[in-house]
């Protein structure tokens, strides 16, 4: 069961050469051990949009051989430094010549560094592109993979653009669902959001089971943001499901589904425990598995 109303705003419609609503910049996170789908899928949202491609390779460095005093050092350590190095170089060399081959703009930095900094470096280098993009299966697996995710999300200013496994076929956004929850990251991402929702036919605020509150939601949950994207005019529906026994990310999910949605807009939650990434519930389904792409926020 869903309770819906609508705000309707007489768009504006600019020509001017080139699409001004369009990432400039999109950094992307590949490691040495990747295989080329996700650096494809990134090529080609960057001949779709004009954009300029940011590649880090990244790679971990093992870990350095603790020795008992007076005892002779195992040389091993060095001999796999080394050779992490020139794999590192050899993958950062070979994404250029991809770069090249596309014939669009593209830088490739490399860093071989531990672990333990692997988020700030990323997150260091997402501050200056507009968006980062990240696969639900492709690129970085396990705790890198993580880490990459955090580094981007919560260690820069920018968002996340996240590709189904299947990739971003086109760009063209038309329908989006802005899953909403009042919350400061869901706010980040609607304000990073903004320029690609401006073309959009359509865009629906999505609440899952909101309670209407003074402190919160409002009297109307949703109302609030609707009057806000209805003044940069916006075609806006607003949508308050009832979960009915589904899980949040379910029932958003399904409804993007019926509304055949092109984004999903949404906030990233999540902290660091123990130097483990821990995500949020929802955040963490949709960074798992989407087939429609999600612009997250934090």
């Amino acid at each position: 069961m869903s309770v819906s109303f609508m705000l309707q705003h007489r768009r504006n419609h600019i020509n001017v050469k080139g699409n001004p609503m369009s990432f400039k910049t999109i950094f992307c996170v590949t490691d040495v051990n990747d295989n080329d789908d996700a650096l494809a899928g990134a090529i080609r949202l960057c001949e779709q949009t004009n954009s300029h491609l940011s590649v880090m390779v990244i790679a971990v460095t093992p870990a350095p051989a603790i020795y008992a005093y007076g005892s002779v050092p195992d040389h091993g350590w060095a001999t796999d430094y080394a050779a992490g190095t020139a794999k590192v170089k050899q993958r950062g060399d070979a994404v250029e010549k991809q770069l090249q081959k596309a014939d669009i703009s593209g830088d490739v930095c490399t860093s071989y560094i531990d672990f333990s900094h692997v988020d700030d470096m990323i997150g260091e280098r997402a501050s200056y592109a507009d968006v980062t993009l990240i696969g639900t299966t492709a690129g970085n697996e396990g705790e890198l993979r993580d880490k990459t995710i955090y580094g981007a999300l919560f260690h820069s200013n920018k968002p996340l653009l996240i590709s189904p496994a299947s990739g971003i076929q086109s760009f063209d956004v038309k329908k989006v669902m802005i899953a909403w929850d009042s919350g400061l990251p869901a706010s980040a991402a609607v304000n990073h959001a903004l320029w690609q929702m401006k073309n959009a036919e359509e865009v629906n605020i999505v609440m899952v089971d909101p309670v209407a509150s003074a402190a919160v939601n409002g009297g109307e949950p949703g109302a609030d943001m609707a009057q806000y994207l209805a003044r940069h005019g916006l075609n806006i529906n607003v949508t308050q499901l009832a979960s009915g026994g589904q899980s949040v990310a379910e029932a958003l999910k399904q409804h993007a589904i019926d509304m055949n949605a092109d984004l999903i807009v949404m906030g990233g939650y999540g902290h660091s425990h123990l130097r483990q990434m821990i995500f949020g519930g929802v955040t963490s389904d949709f960074l798992k598995d989407t087939n429609i792409p999600v612009l997250m926020a934090h």
